[in-house]
């Protein structure tokens, strides 16, 4: 292992929205499969990242029914008692609305700063 290869102690943290991009662009469509959250969390795990983070909607999509929400949420949380990955952050995805096109929290309009909690109750 080289001594850039991080190790569970570095706490290095990544994104499920970033390492499960699916490298889709404004040019043409996905170049790589899509990997369920458990997949990316034993990616991680095999490179010796210490945490995952996501959104709600990077987990479990919106429109996922009950019964697949249990069922990735059991994958989810046998991949992370496998590899020892733990999860330091999980949000609300307040971006991929186009009301937040400026943020959530930056926004200068004040009904969008409002707005947010709404979103996010």
């Amino acid at each position: 292992m080289s001594v850039y290869s991080p190790k569970p102690e570095n706490k290095f943290t990544f994104g499920l929205w970033t390492v499960g991009n699916i490298g889709r662009d404004p040019f043409g469509g996905p170049v790589r499969e899509p990997k369920s959250p458990a997949d990316l969390v034993r990616l991680l795990g095999e490179v010796g990242a210490y945490g995952v983070n996501f959104h709600d909607n990077d987990l479990i999509l919106i429109d996922a029914t009950p019964a697949e929400r249990d069922q990735i949420l059991k994958e989810f949380k046998q991949a992370l008692a496998d590899t020892g990955i733990v999860v330091p952050m999980a949000a609300t995805n307040l971006f991929r609305e186009a009301i937040f096109k400026d943020g959530t929290f930056t926004s200068n309009d004040s009904n969008i700063k409002r707005s947010r909690l709404k979103w996010s109750a």
